[in-house]
């Protein structure tokens, strides 16, 4: 388990190091745009890369084990990240970006937040916490699956009201996967998935810019926004070539693909350092992804199995997704990649996960030392 914590650490790193030499060539168009200052995006990335490590750190030595043993520590996460939901939602509190969605705190024109991010960790340890603590009844209807539904339902239902529909799907998806590793009952998860899949379907038939989304992604060339956001994202790939077109050089991050510093961030790598940068993000976050679920089937507890699993899939789907989007595999969504996109909060997020899986990781280190101690007759420390 050793090899396997430090191998997770090293992938994590390499690719917060990718994000950050890449977020200096890739966010200077914009960065002068907005600000007059090429690398502010390079530097704001940096400070919150600092006390992101913080983050990763408290997360990695508190006891996972306390979100059991002291229930309201949970209840007061649940309640905290429902209310930062609810205050994005009313005006003078949130601040609105692309196409009036409300998804920052802000004060005084300052953002403090995207309070969706924090649903997302949020709902894992939730999840983690009920799945484990009712044992035995996940396999009935009342706690097994109808209280996690709707403890899922208030994130979504939060979420969709901002409207925030990528990180709908996340929590979605989230949610039922660890419904499924818990062990309800396979025909109650796949009526909630019916049901959900007819939500999304009626979602997109009612909403003329996600139907726009679904049309480029079946037409790339198209003359809508997606349409074109696609198009110069698979044009930076080919521009890319096998080697890339040289670090700092990317012609697509000149204002012909938007949001090259956050949500495609992956195609300006894939322009500058060719498709050896692109298998080599794969190989680290499948490294990432097998690293976190081999924790979470070592470990001892349930609740640590439950954490370690939610983490992993929470980034692991998120990156899946974001890689999917960018090469045109899947209808385009704004969902950042974790570790190497641009956002604070995103950040401090993907590195409170990744802290809380090596809490995990630590623990079965733990007990794997305690148990070679008690085979060999020697007395273990408590």
């Amino acid at each position: 388990m050793r090899k396997v914590l430090a191998t997770l650490t090293i992938a994590v790193f390499l690719l917060l190091g990718i994000g950050i030499v890449l977020l200096a060539s890739a966010g200077t168009v914009r960065a002068q745009d907005l600000y007059g200052v090429p690398y502010y995006f390079f530097q704001s990335q940096l400070k919150w890369l600092g006390i992101s490590m913080v983050v990763l750190f408290v997360a990695s030595v508190f006891d996972y084990r306390l979100w059991k043993r002291i229930p309201w520590l949970t209840v007061a996460f649940f309640c905290f990240a429902v209310l930062l939901l609810v205050l994005v939602l009313i005006p003078g509190v949130s601040q609105s970006v692309k196409k009036g969605s409300a998804r920052w705190l802000s004060i005084a024109g300052h953002r403090l937040g995207q309070p969706s991010e924090l649903a997302k960790i949020a709902m894992v340890v939730v999840f983690a916490v009920w799945l484990d603590r009712i044992g035995a009844a996940v396999k009935g209807f009342f706690k097994g699956f109808l209280v996690p539904c709707v403890m899922l339902g208030i994130f979504a239902g939060l979420l969709l009201l901002e409207p925030d529909f990528g990180a709908t799907a996340v929590v979605g998806v989230l949610g039922l996967s660890m419904m499924f590793v818990a062990g309800v009952r396979i025909r109650y998860l796949l009526a909630a998935a019916v049901v959900g899949v007819c939500g999304v379907g009626v979602l997109l038939m009612n909403n003329s810019n996600r139907m726009s989304r679904i049309m480029a992604f079946m037409d790339p060339d198209s003359n809508s926004d997606a349409g074109h956001q696609l198009a110069q994202s698979i044009l930076s790939f080919k521009n890319g070539g096998a080697l890339g077109v040289g670090y700092t050089r990317s012609i697509q991050k000149f204002r012909y693909l938007p949001e090259a510093h956050t949500d495609f961030i992956f195609a300006i790598g894939g322009e500058e350092f060719g498709i050896i940068f692109s298998i080599g993000v794969l190989i680290l976050f499948v490294t990432f992804a097998v690293c976190g679920f081999l924790i979470a089937v070592r470990a001892q507890d349930r609740l640590g199995k439950m954490l370690a699993f939610g983490m992993t899939f929470l980034l692991a789907f998120q990156a899946a997704f974001n890689i999917g989007v960018v090469t045109g595999c899947l209808p385009t969504k704004g969902i950042a990649l974790p570790f190497i996109s641009y956002g604070p909060t995103n950040l401090l997020v993907a590195m409170a996960a990744v802290g809380i899986l090596m809490n995990v990781g630590r623990r079965v280190v733990q007990e794997d030392r305690d148990g070679d101690l008690l085979a060999k007759n020697i007395p273990v420390e408590l």
